[in-house]
């Protein structure tokens, strides 16, 4: 079991919602509804999976548009992190999570 936290940034278009909407479905299919979730575009929760595995199920299972938008997944517990989209600043990402 691993300790993730997901963070994201939607693109604000007449899709925007409906992306939004099936991501947040597929957490809460993901987790049983198990997650802290109290700030916004972020979730922490543990799962059996990789980042890898997790990032894949969330781009391939819901709406998430990776020409629009960005996904960030970080594995704490095994110091692994995956990401959908396009990072403006990936290699400032990896200096600051240390892996």
């Amino acid at each position: 079991m691993a300790s993730f936290i997901v963070t994201f940034k939607f693109k604000s278009d007449d899709t925007r919602s409906e992306r939004y909407d099936s991501f947040v479905k597929k957490i809460n299919e993901l987790t049983g509804y198990s997650h802290w979730d109290e700030t916004t575009s972020f979730y922490c929760f543990e799962l059996d999976m990789t980042a890898e595995a997790l990032c894949s199920a969330l781009y391939l299972y819901s709406e998430f548009n990776a020409t629009k938008d960005i996904m960030v997944v970080i594995d704490v517990t095994n110091r692994q992190k995956a990401t959908k989209g396009s990072l403006q600043w990936p290699t400032l990402l990896d200096s600051y999570l240390g892996f």
